[in-house]
């Protein structure tokens, strides 16, 4: 297996990960210094509006998971923290041991969730907590809000890929629940295409030395010449 080759060609989707993660930690860090409650435990606190009654970055400490859905899980910070660790591990084990084909897509999508999944996995073991700070505001009747929870860069891009990521198996991938006969044989094609030419960069080079000694064994070889010396 070529790890080299497989290293080089996830570098840009590397990169793409290495993005998400600084801008998640630089925004976490720039908002909650500016806040000025910090590792208080405070409520969430409004800082400012981005877009007046729609969009606003108000501050909070999340210990409860994404949207507040595991409040009551017992040992939460240690469930969080090993079921990042297990899903991380898997997908580098993924990216690196499976002979797949990837596209593009799914590179995008893993490196997201990555990015994400590391994003938060930082917060929670130097704070404990999750920094959050967007809130999107979408009023639903009185003084409702239809979507009251507040999150960070690092969720959106695990949304984003969780949303790409079901795309791809639903549709996109060769064994896509919805995917068309003819993609499937296009897949299939470009695969033993593949498979084929590896085959053959393996035979030329395995079949080298026996094409050479052929070669030479075809070659004429020189006559001894035999000169006769008058006396």
């Amino acid at each position: 297996m070529n790890f080299k080759a497989k290293f080089k060609g996830a570098i840009w989707y590397a990169v793409i990960a290495v993005v998400v993660l600084f801008l998640d930690q630089l925004t976490k860090t720039l908002v909650a210094n500016f806040s000025g409650v910090a590792g208080l435990g405070e409520p969430p606190t409004h800082l400012f509006w981005i877009i007046p009654s729609f969009i606003e970055i108000t501050y909070c400490e999340n210990k409860n998971g994404a949207m507040g859905i595991f409040r009551n899980l017992p040992n939460k910070d240690l469930v969080f923290t090993i079921l990042t660790a297990v899903i991380l591990v898997g997908i580098f084990v993924y990216l690196f041991l499976s002979k797949k084909k990837k596209s593009v897509w799914l590179k995008i999508t893993l490196a997201l969730i990555i990015s994400g999944a590391i994003g938060n996995f930082i917060d929670r073991l130097t704070t404990v907590y999750v920094r959050d700070f967007i809130h999107v505001i979408l009023p639903f009747g009185k003084d409702k809000d239809f979507f009251p929870y507040i999150f960070n860069v690092a969720d959106m891009a695990l949304v984003v890929g969780a949303i790409m990521l079901i795309v791809h198996l639903l549709f996109l991938d060769k064994d896509a629940l919805f995917a068309s006969k003819k993609k499937r044989e296009a897949a299939e094609n470009a695969e033993n295409a593949e498979k084929g030419q590896g085959g053959e960069d393996e035979g030329i080079i395995s079949g080298g030395e026996e094409v050479g000694e052929t070669l030479d064994d075809a070659a004429p070889k020189p006559k001894n010449l035999r000169i006769n010396k008058d006396e």
